[in-house]
């Protein structure tokens, strides 16, 4: 396990709920903190994947600058852990799911909805340009 803040954090202190994501990286799952019944996302990287694709130092880069911002609009991290597979992303897990999802639930959004996502956003990417941050995968 690997140590962060002193803490040392590994994937048995967590009780896995479901599955809430997937990708070419590996999964979100949402997961329970034995300790205090937290919830968290848990993005887990597979290692020989992250090597096979050279990926590395884009990894290195995103816990970097994800661990630099503190916004309303940017999903929080919290911490994170390695094992011997795998590399875990402990994120704020905020219910209601991607906006993605819900656009293509709905096909469409009413007006004040647009304007409210668009001006979340717009002030997310306002806070990371103003940090020198250019953030190519926007969700």
């Amino acid at each position: 396990a690997l140590s962060i803040n002193n803490i040392v954090r590994d994937i048995s202190q967590f009780q896995f709920v479901k599955v809430i994501g997937k990708g070419t990286f590996g999964k979100v799952i949402l997961a329970k903190s034995k300790e205090d019944g937290e919830l968290y996302a848990l993005k887990c990287v597979k290692k020989d994947y992250i090597i096979k694709t050279k990926n590395l130092e884009n990894l290195r880069n995103e816990k970097h600058l994800l661990e630099k911002v503190n916004h309303p609009f940017i999903i929080k991290l919290h911490f994170t852990f390695q094992n011997k597979e795998k590399i875990f992303f402990a994120f704020a897990y905020c219910n209601g799911g991607e906006l993605f999802f819900h656009l293509s639930k709905n096909r469409r959004f009413i007006e004040n909805y647009v304007k409210l996502y668009a001006a979340e956003i717009y002030l997310a990417l306002i806070y990371l340009h103003e940090k020198n941050i250019i953030y190519r995968d926007l969700k």
